[in-house]
Parts: C-alpha cells; structure tokens; sequence
C-alpha cells in the first residue's frame, strides 16, 4: 500500500495550528478621518493669507490661492477643527457679503512652525 505524504508546509500548518478569536465590527476600528485641505475662495479673489499666528497682525508666510492647498493640521467634526479663537478679521463670505469672524485653522504651511488661516476666508475640501 502506498502512503500519500503531504508537503512539509502543509503537515506543520495544520499541526500546529493556532485558534484567534473571531474579529467582529465592534473590535475593529476604523482609521482616523484624513485632514481636511484648504484653499482659497473665488469670493476673496482667490487669496487667503497664511499667518504666523490666529491674528491679522501676525506674520504673513504666505498667500494659498483658490489652486494650490495645505492641509489642516487637525481633523474632527468641523473641517480643520477644532478652530482657535483669536483676532478678529474681515473678508467676503460665501454668500457675497463682507463679514467678520474670530475663528482661526491650524494649517500645517510650514510644519512644524505653526499657521493658520482665517475659517471664514477659506475653502474646505
């Protein structure tokens, strides 16, 4: 009678084999969001300042237009949020009309100096 021998591999696979639990959806988590990018609007002819700190009269490290982005620094419920609060600034809204906010993004524009962008001249995406 002839024995059939299984490839070493195989023998030790299944010889040794070891139970794990079964994953379900609640033990996997899923990543964490992706940072947000940001750019400027077409409102504020496609110009927002990034600034050295949360205030007009920081240092100006430069201007993102509405075609070259940075990426926010955090990323939660609001896009770059958690905002900082700071100084207060003027630009044209989304719906046309000249407003003025105090919320200030952490963008990663010369990492790891801090930037930031004026939330409510800026464009998410």
């Amino acid at each position: 009678m002839l024995k059939k021998v299984l490839p070493a591999a195989v023998a030790i696979a299944c010889a040794g084999f070891t139970m794990l639990p079964p994953v379900t959806a609640a033990a996997a988590t899923p990543p964490p969001p992706e940072p947000a990018l940001v750019h400027a609007t077409a409102a504020n002819d496609c110009r927002l300042n990034v600034r050295a700190g949360a205030d007009v009269g920081s240092t100006l490290l430069g201007t993102l237009t509405c075609l070259n982005y940075t990426t926010c620094v955090h990323a939660g419920d609001l896009p770059c949020g958690p905002y900082v609060t700071g100084g207060v600034y003027s630009c044209v809204g989304p719906d046309g009309r000249q407003i003025t906010d105090t919320r200030w993004a952490e963008v990663g524009f010369r990492a790891p100096e801090k930037s930031y962008v004026a939330v409510a001249c800026a464009a998410f995406r």
